[in-house]
């Protein structure tokens, strides 16, 4: 009986045992993919920076704040646009009081995508075509204001 008591014993030990060394194998795991992954969030923010840098010293734009003006879908837009760096930093719609409000609420995550991109060169909103050919244009206009002059 005593026997008994003890094989059972050393079993649940075993498993015990196990199941920590499964734990500890996991969690290096983890910590492995969880340090690559950072690793690799770190290169791409160098890299994004050196780009970034790079851009600024090659850019063709003055910093500065600057307007920008094109016709919407039913009326001008009127954009603002900010540089600092050499990059966009700001861009938004300081006036379109003809433009229809559902088109232009639409055509206004160009803005966002603009300042994402550092472009003009982005696909507009279907269903708002003229309200973002609108806001493209405005902000083109805005950075023909800011090209450097040599």
């Amino acid at each position: 009986m005593q026997h008994v008591f003890w094989m059972k014993l050393l079993n649940c030990v075993l498993i015990v045992g196990i199941l920590l060394v499964y734990q500890s194998i996991q969690q290096s795991r983890i910590q492995k993919e969880t340090i690559s992954s950072l690793t690799a969030e770190l290169e791409q923010k160098q890299t994004v920076t050196t780009a970034s840098t790079d851009s600024f010293a090659a850019s063709s734009y003055e910093d500065g704040i600057y307007q920008g003006e094109a016709q919407g879908y039913g009326g001008k837009v009127v954009v603002e646009l900010t540089i600092t760096h050499g990059s966009f930093t700001d861009l938004h719609i300081l006036s379109a009081e003809q433009e229809d409000t559902a088109y232009l609420e639409a055509a206004s995550v160009l803005l966002e995508t603009i300042l994402e991109e550092q472009t003009t060169d982005v696909d507009g909103v279907s269903g708002a075509t003229f309200s973002s050919n609108g806001i493209l244009h405005a902000t083109e206009d805005a950075l023909r204001k800011a090209e450097k002059t040599t």
